[in-house]
């Protein structure tokens, strides 16, 4: 069974599968093809033993760690990157915070299904985003999507 389960994880790495139930890979893009990154979700503090939303869902801390990033000049009039929680329909866009080479807490997510995006900035403390993304993952519990009305599943083609 041990055998099993290391060949699992050999597979899961080779295919850049977080490691955790609470971990998000995060993937380099052409624009930044040397960035690797991954994120682990934390459960935020709380004086109730589990932080959530007024709503009920559960807040985490995003603890991001990055590599390879460049200077974000190189990329344009950027100095900074920042880290955004984003609605898998990609339609709100809330600013966590910055994000470096190394270990970053960034913020809180509050989303149950969101796609972490990383994106070069004019400044860190932007709202809006504009710049290029050059880090990108999906939250844990985004993988349990179903992608059967995806028009690829359903034999339509453009």
């Amino acid at each position: 069974m041990s055998s099993l389960l290391h060949a699992a994880a050999v597979v899961a790495v080779a295919l850049g599968v977080a490691s955790g139930p609470f971990d998000i890979q995060l993937n380099s893009t052409p624009k930044v093809p040397t960035a690797r990154g991954e994120a682990r979700l934390v459960y935020a503090s709380s004086p109730f033993g589990v932080a959530v939303t007024a709503d009920g869902r559960s807040r985490y801390d995003v603890q991001v760690t990055a590599s390879g990033l460049p200077d974000p000049a190189t990329l344009g009039a950027y100095t900074a990157y920042v880290a955004w929680e984003v609605s898998t329909d990609l339609a709100h866009w809330q600013r966590l915070g910055a994000v470096t080479n190394g270990n970053s807490t960034v913020g809180q997510a509050k989303r149950n299904k969101f796609l972490l995006v990383i994106t070069a900035e004019a400044t860190a403390t932007t709202a809006v985003h504009a710049g290029p993304t050059v880090l990108h993952g999906i939250s844990p519990s985004g993988w349990l999507q179903s992608f059967m009305s995806h028009p690829l599943f359903r034999g339509i083609s453009q």
